[in-house]
């Protein structure tokens, strides 16, 4: 990211526990719960600290209570995941342990923790935010509407996770939204993932949003539409787009590549500073 400030270890969601999540629910069936099995989850979950302990920061404590939420969805799939979707209303379990219930309910593909975590997303709360994009990545196309929402109306930590998640979606309504926001946008990290998503777009409007990008106010933001630019068009490499030159300099180099992508083959690009001619 641009910024250099955006912390994804320590206090971030493990991406082992994340992966180990995912290869426990992914071997869980849905089959109907039996009442012995009902009863030993509703006693196992209620009589002891198990739902609180998957919010631990102590990553053993943590993992125990994930091993024995996974073996009771196992057990009886459908009374463990009402039963951890009702705390998700129960003001007494904190917003950590929240993030981790609303994960694991992503991934058995329960619709109910999709209000919760797009209303986290709103928040622009940059803990543990990982966690929260990846669960919503679960809920693919029907998360895109809400992160979409987001995008153009949260705040500037909101936007960011957003436009990663949108991003990540590679959808053409993804795209779109990236596209409407770029021109409005004053951050510079969120103008940076929608230059990321126009360089992973393979229509015209994103190759031209990704020229006009060249003369974009920060330079991070101006090699990432440059570098996608290249890529995308094939760019001659008797173009040369210099992001850190004068903004006199950039600017007649931006409008040559612009005149040679509008079909201009005659264009002749000007030597770099200090070549001879």
């Amino acid at each position: 990211m641009i910024d250099g400030d955006r912390d994804f270890t320590g206090t971030k969601f493990s991406l082992r526990w994340i992966l180990a999540l995912t290869v426990f629910l992914c071997v869980g069936c849905s089959t109907p719960d039996k009442a012995p099995d009902r009863e030993d989850v509703l006693e196992d979950i209620r009589n002891t600290t198990l739902i609180p302990n998957l919010g631990s920061y102590d990553e053993s404590i943590q993992k125990r209570a994930l091993d024995r939420i996974l073996l009771s969805l196992s057990k009886a799939p459908i009374i463990t995941r009402n039963l951890l979707a009702a705390e998700l209303d129960d003001p007494f379990i904190g917003a950590r342990t929240k993030r981790v219930i609303c994960m694991i309910l992503a991934r058995e593909g329960d619709e109910r923790a999709l209000p919760r975590l797009i209303s986290m997303l709103a928040e622009g709360n940059v803990v543990d935010d990982n966690l929260i994009e990846s669960a919503l990545l679960e809920y693919g196309s029907d998360a895109l509407s809400p992160v979409v929402a987001v995008l153009a109306e949260g705040n500037v930590t909101a936007r960011r996770s957003a436009a990663s998640i949108l991003l990540t979606m590679k959808l053409p309504v993804a795209f779109d939204a990236l596209q409407d926001r770029f021109t409005l946008e004053r951050d510079s990290e969120v103008r940076f993932l929608c230059v990321c998503g126009f360089a992973e777009d393979a229509r015209q409007s994103s190759l031209d949003l990704l020229a006009s990008a060249l003369d974009d106010p920060d330079e991070v933001v101006r090699q990432a539409a440059w570098g996608g630019l290249k890529r995308r068009a094939k760019v001659p490499g008797n173009f040369v787009f210099d992001a850190e030159a004068e903004p006199s300099l950039r600017k007649v180099q931006a409008r040559e590549i612009r005149s040679w992508l509008a079909g201009d083959k005659t264009v002749v690009p000007k030597p770099k500073v200090g070549e001879a001619l």
